[in-house]
């Protein structure tokens, strides 16, 4: 066909559906003209086609609110959980198990409460990462290949992993392979073999994480946050370094495990397609081996007071837009303010596009790319932190912004409005959260690592549903604290510093390669004896 008439016959089928669509237009609506030209006047090529419509009626559509209606937020209610069962092996093992049939796969978490938090400062920094790290690299009578293989073999899944509470050993198969899981599981956590040869491949995956640090910005402003916030008397300050990394031997891996891999401090979960009861004997036979033995107890961690607004300004010039990050000390997830907390912050930063601070900073300012905030979920106080991206230009204007609107809801607290669609959001995302066994077996160990149990995972939508305005408003004003906060910017410091030098704010100002650690750039800058 040719190009000309292809391109005419599809402007005249346009025009029509145009036509068509329009809610019957008045008959006077002057004409709508679309003109093709396509080439100049001669043998055997067209001079223009002329396309006529119709214009639609657009008063049609103005002020109507009865065409698109959202639909009603989901109704909160229990997850419906099958029974669960619980037990505990003389060694002190906790077991939470949860049949689930509805899709044949079984899932083990298992969490041991041993982590960041047991570390020592500068000595044994890192071993809680590493030491997870390597129950893959040798177990048992297994290789790393050999460990590999089992889990492929079996198509399913097997990882391991640290944070500052708690260390998380995860596996996951078809049902008809559970017991695969729990041979893997029994031989990393009881017989790791913590081989020399491996440790070179752990250690370069760490160090190539903190060599990346100083190129992320988000990550660069968190770690600053943190030491920041929380001080280097506490774990959630501490730096780790390749310092760290490099110093830890395989007698520091043994030491830990030996001392903090054991029953007795520890939670097994297991959801999907299982017989509880049949479950008893396999676990027994799995971890009935492992010895217990008293566990050192944690020391009592303190978040330092924070008052005013302390900033460290991050130079890096070579950054086209500044990331901010700024907050205060936070609350436990066990605490009873926290399901008040969680909804006002579904309002104030955690809602993505429909979050206040979405609105003020982004769409009405367009101050930033992106900004959230959260309080997390923890064992112990964590932090309250608001997080954005802005052009140096604006980042002191995207700060301002952002803690007036803190101000705001911690005044005023969330519309009636508002906590109704924060009360929707989470009765409609919490059962897919858990609709999978591994997210179950997940939720089940993290609740009780909390101390939350399983009637927390069963009840979390009504929990929340039951908070009241008078409620939130309440926890807004006792949790929310704009004027006192550690700031971050990492950023252009010749383009943000003045910015800040004018609204009177002092700030350190940092560069972007110097040490993290407060302590850390204290000494770099003490002169040493003598000199």
């Amino acid at each position: 066909m040719n190009r000309a008439v292809f391109w005419a016959c599809g402007l005249a089928v346009l025009a029509i559906v145009w036509s068509t669509c329009a809610h019957e237009p008045p008959k006077s609506a002057p004409a709508a003209v679309a003109v093709l030209t396509t080439g100049a006047a001669g043998a055997g090529v067209p001079k223009k086609v002329v396309v006529e419509a119709q214009r639609p009626d657009l008063t049609f559509w103005k002020n109507r609110k009865d065409l698109i209606t959202a639909p009603a937020p989901p109704v909160p209610a229990a997850l419906p959980l099958p029974h669960v069962s619980r037990w505990k092996l003389p060694n002190g093992l906790d077991i939470v198990a949860v049949p689930r049939g509805d899709l044949p796969i079984v899932s083990f978490s298992l969490a041991l409460k041993a982590g960041a938090y047991d570390e020592q400062k500068d000595r044994t920094q890192g071993v809680a990462d590493f030491t997870a790290g390597m129950l893959r690299h040798g177990a048992g009578k297994r290789s790393a290949e050999q460990i590999a293989d089992t889990i492929d073999s079996a198509g399913g899944s097997l990882d391991a992993g640290s944070d500052g509470e708690s260390t998380l050993v995860t596996c996951s198969v078809l049902a008809t392979r559970a017991d695969t899981c729990l041979s893997l599981l029994a031989d990393v956590l009881l017989r790791p073999t913590f081989p020399e040869k491996e440790m070179a491949e752990v250690r370069d995956q760490m160090l190539a994480s903190l060599a990346q640090r100083a190129d992320d910005p988000h990550q660069l402003a968190a770690e600053h946050f943190d030491n920041l916030l929380f001080g280097e008397a506490h774990p959630d300050g501490w730096v780790l370094t390749p310092e760290h990394v490099r110093g830890i031997t395989r007698d520091k891996l043994l030491a830990f495990w030996k001392t903090f891999y054991r029953p007795n401090d520890a939670i097994l979960a297991i959801a999907g397609d299982i017989d509880p009861a049949a479950m008893k004997t396999r676990v027994q036979r799995a971890f009935g081996g492992w010895a217990a033995a008293p566990v050192p107890q944690r020391p009592a961690f303190q978040i330092p007071s924070v008052h005013g607004k302390r900033v460290i300004l991050v130079d890096k010039p070579e950054l086209s837009q500044a990331t901010l990050m700024f907050g205060h000390p936070g609350l436990r997830h066990a605490d009873p303010d926290w399901y008040a907390v969680t909804l006002v912050n579904y309002v104030l930063g955690g809602s993505d596009f429909s979050s206040r601070l979405m609105q003020q900073v982004r769409s009405k300012r367009g101050l930033t790319y992106g900004i959230g905030s959260s309080f997390g979920a923890s064992l112990y106080p964590g932090a309250f932190r608001v997080s954005a991206s802005t052009r140096n230009e604006t980042a002191w204007d995207a700060l301002s912004v952002a803690t007036a609107e803190l101000s705001k809801m911690k005044a005023s607290g969330p519309t009636d409005e508002e906590l109704a669609k924060a009360k929707g959001y989470y009765a409609g995302s919490t059962p897919f959260t858990l609709e999978s066994a591994a997210g179950l077996a997940h939720a089940l160990v993290g609740a009780d690592l909390h101390g939350l149990g399983v009637d927390y995972v069963k009840t979390l939508a009504l929990r929340l549903a039951a908070v009241d305005r008078a409620t939130a408003d309440a926890a807004a004003k006792k949790w929310l604290d704009p004027d006192d906060l550690a700031i971050v910017i990492v950023g252009r410091a010749d383009v943000v510093g003045p910015e800040l030098k004018k609204a009177n704010l002092p700030f350190e100002r940092v560069d972007a390669r110097a040490p993290i650690s407060a302590a850390a750039r204290q000494a770099a800058a003490t002169p040493a004896p003598g000199h």
